[in-house]
């Protein structure tokens, strides 16, 4: 009984983290580099495709390279959204140094 409980309670998750990342592939695709949709395609892929293993309760070859492909799924989004808020944070360095500039030529600051 609690065995199923559990069981449920992972699919559903892995459930939830699949929903998500299509939404979020899907509505946000244009604010997302390639590094962090193929990520996240990895990690939405994935964790899909391990939901037969858990109703298996058995291990299979499938546990270790999914487990591995989510990883690298992860890491790839996250150094996708590193190098986006690091280009935005020096756009915005720019933007304010240009507006400083103009509001000091103006007698402003």
């Amino acid at each position: 009984m609690i065995d199923n409980m559990i069981a449920i309670l992972m699919t559903l998750g892995r459930l939830l983290v699949t929903v998500v990342v299509v939404i979020k592939v899907t509505r946000f695709r244009e604010t997302m580099n390639g590094l962090e949709r193929t990520g996240l395609g990895f990690v939405g892929g994935t964790s899909f495709l391990t939901i037969p293993v858990i109703w298996q309760r058995e291990g299979s070859p499938f546990d270790l390279w999914a487990a591995t492909i989510l990883t690298f799924g992860v890491l790839m989004f996250l150094i996708g959204r590193t190098i986006r808020d690091r280009k935005h944070d020096k756009a915005n360095r720019a933007a304010a140094n240009e507006a400083r500039g103009y509001l000091q030529s103006r007698g402003k600051l």
